[in-house]
């Protein structure tokens, strides 16, 4: 009599389960060893194989038919994630991470014909299939995971540069300086302003200053950026003084017809932090100078 199909795949993980662990490990970890020789602690790495092989035996005793998909609040789908997600932050490739689950794949399969499905092709069609689609569906979710994980980690990655490149430096006693470096763009500018707007509060800013000597392109957009956030710390009692404009700059927001006349400029920092103090009562003189 043919036992059932799904029992057999159990079973084998069951009564096999050390044997397909080692023959696992083989499959993957020279490669990885290569790869990544400092990140692959193979006891970590057999723990987590061998708690994946658990579930697979109890995926399996519970009949999967070959249509299967994993639910997302699996403790199998759980350990996946978990290890994928490991993985990601380590900067494995996807390629490699996949071919973790790949490699179990051509584990199973070989044994599967070595115990018989040659001779009994009919009995073992079945298993066969289930065991495909079980391990591809496992493989897709693994990839989601990855790319989950690599997308949060450069959206992470990706605030910590803008908050670096839009640092708020206090000069002086109620003055605050933000250096403009780069391309502003919708994203970059309410940054900014936010970053201004809350250094304003924090220090009681009397004046800020926004020096754009690093910014490269001057246009209608930087510019509407710049008006918004020079208004937003205007409402705060802010005077605020912008640096940094090159000839060029100059000539081309005046051909696009913006107008800064509500604003003070100054074409160098040293000369906008002399302006500062000025509007603060304040000036910089020689050591040792009485005047």
């Amino acid at each position: 009599m043919v036992e059932p199909v799904d029992l057999s795949v159990s079973r084998l993980l069951e009564n096999q389960r050390e044997a397909l662990l080692n023959a696992w490990m083989n499959e993957i970890l020279p490669g990885w060893r290569k790869k990544y020789p400092k990140l692959v602690d193979e006891d970590v790495l057999r723990s987590q194989s061998r708690q994946l092989l658990e579930e697979l035996r109890k995926l399996f005793a519970e009949h999967p038919a070959d249509t299967w998909e994993p639910a997302p609040d699996t403790k199998l789908a759980a350990l996946l994630r978990e290890a994928t997600a490991q993985r990601a932050k380590q900067d494995f490739e996807p390629t490699d991470t996949a071919l973790y689950l790949v490699s179990l794949k051509r584990v199973l399969l070989r044994r599967l014909l070595e115990d018989g499905a040659v001779a009994h092709p009919a009995a073992f069609g079945k298993p066969l299939a289930t065991v495909e689609n079980v391990i591809d569906r496992l493989t897709l979710l693994v990839y989601e995971a990855y790319v989950e994980t690599r997308e949060r980690i450069i959206a992470q990655q990706s605030l910590s540069l803008l908050e670096l490149s839009t640092p708020v430096v206090l000069l002086w006693d109620r003055m605050v300086m933000v250096p403009l470096i780069g391309v502003i763009d919708t994203l970059r500018a309410r940054q900014i302003t936010e970053r201004l707007l809350e250094a304003i509060a924090r220090h009681e800013a009397a004046v800020a200053i926004i020096d754009l000597t690093g910014v490269p392109v001057l246009d209608t957009s930087v510019a509407g950026h710049l008006m918004k956030t020079i208004a937003a710390a205007q409402m705060l009692g802010a005077r605020v003084v912008m640096t940094g404009i090159s000839p060029d700059g100059a000539q081309t927001l005046v051909k696009l017809g913006v107008d800064f006349s509500e604003v003070t400029t100054r074409a160098t920092l040293r000369a906008g932090v002399a302006e500062g103090l000025f509007l603060l009562g304040r000036r910089i003189v020689a050591a040792g100078s009485t005047s």
